[in-house]
């Protein structure tokens, strides 16, 4: 295959692959997909929505595997005599701090997945979640795609800075998180 059919397979099929992707991988495919938007292989304006559903649909997956595994999870922490009151607390914690939490975690990437597991072992109303990680999806997902439009060619390099920043982003989820958990539950936490 030469680059030629390549870029004719991605021109007339590229749409198509990339809800599926953007399911297992969002913030790369993105990035992507504004590189081939930019090589005029893709249009923008039909590539986001996509992006961003299938981000969504990504972070569903984390939290059904958070929500539909607590009772597994419950029977590890009694196995290994872990205090289960310590669970609770940690599950009411973060219910209480839900938005926040789910923000943090969108936004700093790096605690992610965790955050999306976690909302799913705190029973966040599915509602919720699918609001708040939809509002905070629409942005990154379109900051992501514009990096790619102006990478362009250059997407190697946007990785590799992308790659020293990670470290940094992972320390102030972590750290965000740690002050929000430390924080007493208010009746009407957002």
């Amino acid at each position: 295959m030469t680059l030629a059919d390549l870029s004719a397979f991605v021109a007339g099929h590229g749409l198509l692959l990339l809800l599926p992707l953007a399911v297992i991988e969002g913030p790369v495919v993105s990035v992507l997909a504004g590189v081939l938007c930019a090589q005029g292989l893709l249009h923008w304006e039909a590539a986001l929505p996509l992006l961003a559903l299938g981000d969504v649909i990504g972070d569903f997956v984390y939290y059904a595997v958070g929500r539909f595994s607590q009772g597994w999870l419950h029977r590890m922490a009694v196995r290994l005599h872990l205090p289960t009151e310590v669970g609770t607390e940690l599950i009411a914690r973060v219910s209480g701090h839900a938005t926040r939490m789910l923000l943090i975690g969108k936004w700093t990437h790096a605690i992610g997945g965790v955050v999306l597991v976690a909302a799913g072992v705190a029973r966040v109303n599915p509602w919720r979640f699918a609001a708040v990680n939809t509002l905070a999806t629409l942005p990154k997902t379109a900051l992501l795609l514009g990096a790619g439009v102006w990478a362009g060619a250059n997407v190697v390099s946007l990785f590799a800075r992308y790659g020293a920043v990670v470290p940094v982003l992972l320390v102030l989820g972590v750290l965000a998180v740690i002050v929000l958990l430390r924080r007493p539950v208010q009746e009407h936490a957002a």
